[in-house]
């Protein structure tokens, strides 16, 4: 049986967007809606699965229609069953246990109706865990009065790393960390260092695309360290990194990284806004101490102000950090900021 070419919403977060239209044209055809969506013309829902900078995928149905009950019209629902039989020869299989429904006025007569006609054909019940994700919205501005229909095409979001299998509070966000390690450009020639390495994120997410000639990972907390190592044997990728509990600041580490990455605390989970002036300060002269010559220092954080004073303060410092961009990224009402730097 042929494939369904599968006209799909691809959800990002925003900053994202550029690292995520770049992936996903090796796919198929890509058009920008907005700063958090794509869509995505392409038959292989497998390679779909393997987008790093997307938050989640759904595969779609759009109705020309006034109302949306118009949406349970035969028709319509022919389609919305080959898309699920189409979802069911993803290979690895994708398992759904219950139909979960997003959309404005979710709880109307109207609304239930059509999950519930949706769950038939996915042979799954409503469920308000459920891990099939319905979304029913409006069609685009401009194309005539129209409803979709969204499946999401995983039981989890593709941001929910398989490979992430310990909850460490406060870990960066997966798809911005592999939009910042883009930002990077980190070759196999290159030696990397996570200077607030965390669970691990930054660098395993790099392994994912090629591993440096040396990657080392350096935190305080013993636990962050433990996670970090059940996450690099969960991802199962050929690569070594060499994980260090430690101050950085302090902490005995070989010197000459090309790339030089920190995503320090910012004041919620993990230290004091008070404080982290300084901590900003003692990182970027740490990195200086161990950078190569021409090396590239990533801080992505939520003290902005307070890291544009920390640049302004060293500029006049032996081997000073020059600012060369910013990217700014939102997320959950949080706006961190990646701050590209060079010696």
């Amino acid at each position: 049986m042929p494939q369904i070419e599968h006209q799909l919403v691809l959800e990002l977060l925003e900053g994202c967007a550029a690292s995520a239209r770049a992936e996903a044209e090796q796919l198929g055809a890509v058009g920008t809606v907005s700063p958090t969506e794509l869509v995505l013309a392409t038959a292989d829902l497998d390679a779909v699965r393997g987008l790093r900078r997307v938050v989640a995928a759904y595969t779609t149905v759009t109705v020309p229609a006034r109302r949306p009950r118009e949406l349970l019209e035969t028709s319509v629902l022919q389609q919305v069953s080959a898309l699920i039989e189409d979802l069911g020869r993803q290979r690895p299989r994708q398992r759904f246990t219950g139909l979960r429904l997003a959309a404005a006025g979710a709880d109307s007569t109207e609304m239930q109706r059509i999950a519930e006609a949706v769950a038939e054909l996915a042979r799954v019940p409503v469920d308000e865990e459920g891990d099939l994700l319905l979304r029913v919205r409006r069609g685009a501005a401009g194309a005539g009065e129209s409803w979709q229909l969204l499946l999401r095409t995983t039981p989890r979001p593709l941001s929910a790393r398989p490979w992430r299998t310990v909850n460490y509070p406060g870990a960066v966000n997966a798809t911005i960390a592999a939009t910042v390690l883009d930002q990077m450009v980190i070759g196999a020639g290159d030696e990397l260092l996570d200077m607030t390495c965390g669970s691990g994120t930054f660098l395993v997410e790099q392994l994912h695309e090629v591993a440096p000639a040396r990657a080392v990972g350096v935190d305080l907390d013993p636990m962050a360290i433990e996670a970090a190592r059940a996450h690099q044997r969960a991802a199962r990728r050929k690569g070594r990194i060499d994980w260090i509990t430690g101050d950085v600041l302090t902490a005995p580490v070989e010197a000459g990284f090309t790339r030089i990455l920190t995503n320090p605390p910012w004041g919620t989970l993990h230290g004091e806004h008070a404080t982290n002036e300084q901590l900003h300060a003692d990182l970027l002269r740490r990195a200086a101490a161990l950078a190569a010559p021409s090396a590239r220092l990533g801080v992505l954080t939520h003290e902005i102000r307070r890291m544009k004073q920390v640049l302004q303060a060293q500029v006049d410092e032996p081997g000073a950090w020059r600012l060369e961009r910013e990217h700014r990224f939102f997320q959950k009402g949080h706006h961190p900021r990646l701050f590209l730097l060079r010696r």
